[in-house]
């Protein structure tokens, strides 16, 4: 296993937070970060292969995040799952404005985010609009 990191998970839920980390770990690299604020920063030195990041966060929404990731194009590579609890159209529409690959469902799934996480690392991601959310719903 190479020292880059591979996955960033960003939730205030520590449960969760080491549950993803678990799961993730023999895939990759896992870090998290709970400075909601920086996160973007982070992001941009650490370089992870994908991020899954909860929507709703203290001090700052999920979806600002990756906004902020999204703004600089050399982030561009990095699949980002969100994760929500909500069941609902608004938080579809709430996310669709932000160029995100994918929107997971709480409680996770934790085999079928593995095989998705599994086919997100065979291939590169290729920036802006290349696995958007056409056709995902919550719940």
């Amino acid at each position: 296993m190479s020292d880059a990191l591979t996955f960033m998970v960003v939730d205030d839920d520590q449960i969760l937070v080491h549950s993803l980390a678990r799961a993730l770990r023999p895939l990759g690299k896992v870090a998290f970060s709970n400075d909601f604020n920086a996160v973007h920063h982070t992001a941009a030195s650490a370089r992870p292969r994908l991020m899954l990041i909860d929507i709703d966060l203290p001090l700052v929404t999920g979806v600002e995040i990756a906004r902020r990731i999204r703004s600089n194009r050399e982030m561009d590579s990095v699949y980002i799952l969100m994760m929500t609890s909500h069941h609902s159209e608004a938080v579809l529409k709430q996310v669709a404005g932000v160029d995100v690959d994918g929107l997971l469902q709480k409680p996770i799934d934790l085999p079928a985010l593995l095989t998705r996480v599994q086919a997100f690392l065979k291939e590169p991601r290729r920036g802006p609009g290349s696995a958007g959310l056409q056709g995902q719903h919550p719940g």
